[in-house]
């Protein structure tokens, strides 16, 4: 007998990192914070006004945060090795929480972009790299987030 609760005991000493090792589940339904993210850059103005001009320099939106109008929730839903996020508009992106490069097609579909998305602790890193504009050897446009 006393060997058996000894064994259970370690067991469970045992299993406890196990547990506090799982991931955070982002699972629900979410609104931007506009005051505690970065704002969220209009490429198509700041790849095109002069950096010098004191125009441009990737901030979007009015305000901190970039934010317009009234914020509509994202959708969430999370497994243990993906998540799929639904934005406002619809758009629909699916990670693959591996920490390994997967492709997928840019918005228009022409070209492809690489997405890798980990766990860091309780902090989940995504790292987009996608080409930017119509020719080979143009610019790559990298976004990193962190959730």
């Amino acid at each position: 007998m006393k060997k058996q609760i000894s064994l259970a005991l370690g067991i469970a000493i045992l299993g406890l990192p196990v547990a506090t090792l799982a991931a955070t589940n982002f699972s629900g339904s979410w609104v931007r914070d506009g005051s505690k993210s970065d704002p969220v850059p209009m490429t198509a103005y700041w790849l095109t006004r002069p950096q010098e001009a004191g125009i441009g320099g990737g901030r979007g939106g009015n305000g901190p945060g970039g934010g317009r109008g009234p914020q509509v929730p994202m959708v969430i839903q999370q497994t243990a090795n993906s998540m799929e996020v639904t934005q406002p508009q619809g758009d629909v992106h699916k990670y693959v929480l591996d920490g390994k490069p997967h492709a997928r097609p840019t918005d228009t579909g022409i070209q492809k972009a690489t997405v890798t998305a980990s766990f860091q602790g309780d902090t989940l890193v995504i790292g987009t790299q996608q080409p930017w504009g119509g020719m080979p050897g143009n610019i790559s446009l990298d976004v990193k987030e962190v959730w």
